[in-house]
């Protein structure tokens, strides 16, 4: 048995979880901190795998008893906060069992706090956490965990397992809001200040300002506190367009509708938007911030920009105007829980099997597992 303890249900997580829970036998156990959250406009996130919720006392006594079971093999903590993590770290710790850890950290982040408060953290982790395989995820997530002194790593790279659909009505969406033959921007994503929802509307308006009329829009899709802001930008500006919080299930839509997409996130510990947009093969321009775009933005897939900054931006922006309607290069998704199987069945000597006659779909923009059964739900 392999327990697993994760923040949330999410798009990202899920799908893995799904197919992990397909290839290990039935062999795992999931742990939600919290229920899904809805403040992102997902939608519903199907999840094929059993997992509890930790909301109360029941749910942790399950939690315990799979800790303190004989047939625990390992435990994998996606980050290191919080005590129910902690707690699982210690006890594989003291059984000897195979500790993994995975977290989207930035190693920007990190070289941003004193030498005092990184050695600090340092020693703490060390003392929690011991020498775990850490699952790096790309090249500034793994520069994080060496900057802490955790070094066993084994690379699993941040990939989608599957597409946000409805790639397929990409077209129509454009032809609705009346930008079938222009260069289209969009941005998808929390409207908050720290993604930079404001600096794109300041650097939209110089493109406005130097392109010819009608010849370019912009789309926004999401939620946060900055939804105002953007409703009465919309309302004064015809070549802009709010879609609100788009699910999961037609997300593709709006990145695929997109000649380039805008993601000037001030701070960004992976950026999934990035695997997401440069799967529908609609270019990316990312901030110096986002850790996706380290790894994923080349010349033929986009390019970054400064944060904080509307006058480069723009500059970036008008430079995609130029160079004209042209996609990226598609980002395939990746079979990452098959990563994760085979590398828990080397860590754990043969202790976990392996169930690799099942049949499951194609990850690549595929759908979901199909349910083989309910999930044991909130407790």
């Amino acid at each position: 048995m392999i327990v697993f303890i994760v923040e949330c249900p999410s798009p990202y997580h899920t799908p893995v979880l799904n197919r992990l829970h397909e290839l290990l036998a039935d062999e795992m156990r999931v742990y939600y901190l919290y229920a899904a959250d809805t403040s992102h406009g997902w939608g519903a996130i199907p999840a094929t795998h059993r997992y509890v919720v930790l909301d109360g006392g029941p749910a942790w006594r399950t939690l315990a008893a799979d800790l303190l079971s004989p047939a625990l093999r390992a435990v994998c903590v996606y980050g290191y906060r919080g005590r129910a993590r902690a707690a699982a770290a210690l006890v594989a710790r003291l059984r000897r069992r195979p500790l993994v850890v995975r977290g989207a950290a930035n190693v920007r982040d990190e070289q941003r706090r004193t030498v005092l408060r990184r050695a600090v953290k340092r020693a703490y982790l060390r003392a929690l956490l011991g020498q775990p395989e850490i699952w790096a995820g790309g090249s500034a997530n793994a520069a994080y965990w060496r900057m802490v002194g955790l070094r066993r790593h084994h690379p699993i790279p941040y990939a989608l397992h599957q597409l946000p659909g409805g790639e397929e009505g990409a077209e129509k969406l454009r032809a609705d809001l009346g930008v079938a033959d222009r260069f289209v921007f969009a941005f998808v994503g929390r409207l908050e200040p720290i993604k930079g929802v404001g600096e794109l509307l300041r650097a939209y308006d110089i493109v406005r300002e130097r392109t010819p009329r009608d010849a370019t829009a912009l789309v926004l899709a999401g939620r946060g506190s900055l939804e105002p802001e953007v409703r009465d930008y919309v309302d004064r500006h015809r070549d802009a367009h709010y879609l609100g919080a788009v699910p999961q299930e037609r997300l593709g839509a709006a990145y695929a509708a997109a000649d380039v997409f805008v993601a000037p996130s001030h701070r960004e510990p992976w950026g999934w938007v990035v695997n997401e947009t440069l799967g529908v093969g609609t270019r990316v321009i990312a901030s110096v911030e986002m850790a996706a775009a380290d790894d994923l933005c080349t010349e033929a897939t986009g390019r970054r920009c400064s944060v904080g900054d509307p006058d480069a931006l723009a500059g970036q922006m008008l430079a995609e105007v130029r160079l004209g309607r042209r996609r990226a290069p598609r980002l395939a998704c990746v079979d990452t829980a098959r990563m994760m199987a085979d590398r828990l069945a080397a860590l754990t000597g043969g202790g976990v099997r392996l169930d690799v006659d099942r049949r499951v779909p194609d990850p690549v923009g595929g759908p979901d597992v199909p349910p083989r059964r309910d999930p044991l739900g909130h407790h």
